[in-house]
């Protein structure tokens, strides 16, 4: 079990002209659902931040997408040098399953900086059947 202050989010999104846009429609049986509107591409607008108990506690925003290699970039340079060896505050990173946050160099980085470092699928491997149902 960890302190909750060990823990921090890291989590990011993104923003376009299309992001309101809906995927799915409506329509009578046998018709394909249609609709017209104007295509207009946009500026797209990313956002990457580490969230912990008393907030936001470093952030990112660029123009364009999260590519792995931008994220690396901020974690090693932004985010990491804000966190502390485990066991200590901030010292567990927990991240979704986005691609830009696969591969070896991202573990070995959080390593390096003397994190905690699980892949969510171990974590998930290891929660009691109970808690799934």
């Amino acid at each position: 079990r960890y302190d909750p202050s060990y823990l921090g989010f890291i989590d990011e999104t993104s923003k376009d002209e299309q992001t309101l846009s809906r995927c799915y429609g409506c329509s009578k049986r046998g018709r394909q659902a249609q609709k017209k509107q104007v295509f207009v591409h946009g500026q797209c607008i990313s956002t990457c931040a580490l969230l912990a108990l008393n907030g936001i506690i470093v952030g990112m925003a660029i123009e364009g997408s999260v590519t792995h290699d931008k994220f690396m970039e901020w974690l090693e340079h932004d985010v990491l040098p804000k966190c502390q060896p485990y066991p200590g505050p901030l010292s567990v990173l927990i991240m979704d399953n986005a691609k830009i946050h696969h591969g070896d160099d991202v573990l070995e980085l959080a390593n390096h900086f003397g994190m905690m470092s699980l892949p969510i699928t171990w974590c998930f491997s290891h929660l009691p059947l109970r808690c799934l149902n």
